[in-house]
């Protein structure tokens, strides 16, 4: 009888098991089960949350068009008032680069804030330092205090980028993940354009005829787009966090602020996967046979963790940076008249593409977008290694060879490579671990972008400006492989779904296997992406 019993036992465990597996594959798949319509609410949460990314965009480029007046820079002979003058170009060049080092502490910080506190605390929480780092900026004239106030600015900027992405990856429905997930990447491209056109020609100091920068007054326009998060507190909490920590009646009325119609059964999903453990590590989305049964942790999401850091990788050692600081000198050697008109033209396009790539993303897939975006990438940054080899051999090299390679880039990285590792951070991980996972991944976006502010001139001399760009050529290309081999498509698919998807490419699959298999899968979602584009080009051609 006690044998009968254990098998009666181990045939229930066995019965649950499979219904809680069930039950957590539905929880992101409504197509399965039940629907879910996003309310009225769940769009205000996100456009307060975007103000977080729309700070770390104009934090990012602050020092762009502030530059030349913080350094005493003259124009045509004429020097910027002295009150504007504060730092010697390699003390500028630290004030830029150490926001950076704050926002990989920041990155941390936010992961602990957002575990224990919850997602929007920690975002409104995140005002505080921009509060401060910015009005104080808009006052000091002192070096010192302006570069410890950047460095709290990073704290800040660092805090939003990693819980940003996370709360708008679990209030979202599964219909909209992938567009509201792109808006992060939309909003700090808006940061970048606002920053670079005020500080161009709003906020301006005239001297002898020329104009320059007023990054005080510029400044304040930091603290006053700090003020939004504190509204995070009036949003609802995301539901996903609450249920993990086990409480139900709030996670009830969450989902009833996020949504527009029954949210019964998305609750219930909720709270299974919550009373299960969440996911364990037992399930074979692991890809473990520890029959315990043991709550899921970082170290059972390592192939997630790979493919969320090489995608910040691929994003940040993809050569945007490059990019962006030659559009002024590229659109000069066209014969352009106001090369700095056109920088901030592509910075404009930049946006208008990340909002088209927030329409593509859940008809075209992720999969897709990125290896349009390598491919684009790499073509790009290698119509430049020829452009300069070109003129540099007096071979014909024609200026609008390298305006194209700037626009293929642009269109490519904005498609692609800007948004979505940022998105796709979001859908790899289960709650429990998924805060400290996008801590881990903006860390490393910090860091990277760190490193490659600080070593690209001496790559550039080592390398040649065109051995430059061909280094940035082969990284494209090996996040072109990359993608086609590791990463899955998560388009609408639940965290176990895609744990299953990388544990079955880990288990016995050979590379050629996988690329065969991605190729296949990706030529009608490529066909699709590309017709979309295309209609997009021309409606916008049309009259």
């Amino acid at each position: 009888p006690a044998a009968g019993g254990d098998r009666k036992d181990g045939a229930a465990a066995a019965d649950a098991a499979d219904r809680r597996r069930v039950l957590l594959e539905e929880t992101q798949a409504p197509s399965n089960g039940h629907a879910q319509r996003a309310s009225a609410v769940l769009y205000a949460a996100v456009i307060v949350c975007s103000a977080s990314p729309l700070l770390f965009g104009f934090s990012l480029s602050f020092t762009s068009p502030t530059e030349e007046s913080m350094v005493g820079e003259a124009k045509v002979g004429i020097s910027p008032p002295e009150d504007l003058v504060v730092f010697t170009k390699s003390q500028v060049n630290w004030y830029a680069s150490l926001l950076n080092i704050g926002c990989i502490a920041g990155a941390f910080l936010g992961s602990a804030l957002s575990n224990r506190l919850g997602r929007r605390t920690a975002l409104a929480l995140s005002a505080a330092p921009h509060l401060v780092a910015w009005l104080l900026t808009s006052l000091s004239r002192s070096a010192g205090l302006l570069v410890a106030l950047r460095l709290l600015c990073g704290i800040g900027v660092g805090i939003g980028s990693a819980v940003a992405p996370c709360y708008i990856g679990e209030i979202a429905t599964t219909g909209l993940r992938g567009a509201l997930g792109a808006a992060h990447q939309l909003s700090i491209t808006m940061g970048i354009v606002a920053v670079s056109a005020l500080g161009s020609y709003a906020f301006v100091t005239e001297r002898g005829g020329q104009s320059f920068s007023d990054w005080p007054r510029l400044a304040l326009v930091g603290f006053g787009l700090s003020f939004p998060l504190f509204a995070m507190l009036l949003m609802p909490e995301s539901p996903k966090w609450l249920a993990a920590r086990g409480d139900t009646e709030r996670t009830r009325q969450a989902l009833r602020r996020l949504r527009a119609g029954e949210v019964t059964a998305e609750a219930q999903d909720l709270f299974a996967a919550s009373s299960s453990g969440g996911l364990t590590a037992a399930t074979p989305s692991a890809g473990s046979s520890d029959s315990g049964g043991r709550r899921m942790t970082l170290g059972d999401c390592k192939r997630s963790l790979l493919v969320g850091v090489c995608l910040m990788f691929f994003q940040q050692v993809s050569g945007v940076n490059a990019i962006m600081m030659y559009t002024t000198t590229i659109c000069e050697q066209a014969g352009m008249s106001n090369a700095e008109e056109m920088a901030l033209f592509s910075m404009i396009m930049q946006v208008v593409v990340t909002a088209v790539s927030c329409l593509l993303i859940e008809q075209a897939g992720r999969r897709p977008l990125l290896l349009i975006s390598g491919f684009s990438t790499a073509l790009a940054h290698s119509m430049l290694v020829y452009y300069y080899v070109a003129r540099s051999q007096d071979i014909w090299a024609p200026s609008a060879l390298a305006i194209l390679a700037l626009g293929i880039f642009i269109v490519g990285f904005s498609l692609g490579l800007g948004p979505i590792p940022w998105l796709i951070m979001a859908e790899l991980f289960p709650t429990e671990v998924r805060g400290t996972a996008i801590s881990i991944g903006t860390a490393t976006n910090w860091t990277l972008s760190f490193l490659v502010t600080l070593l690209f001139e001496p790559l550039e001399s080592a390398l040649s400006r065109q051995g430059a760009f061909l280094f940035f050529a082969v990284v494209c290309a090996s996040g072109f492989f990359f993608v086609l081999m590791v990463v899955p498509e998560t388009k609408g698919k639940s965290v176990e779904q895609v744990l299953e998807a990388l544990s079955a490419g880990r288990r016995g699959r050979t590379a050629r296997d996988i690329s065969l298999a991605a190729v296949a899968a990706a030529k009608p979602a490529v066909a699709r992406a590309g017709g979309l584009v295309q209609g997009v080009a021309l409606a916008g051609a049309s009259p």
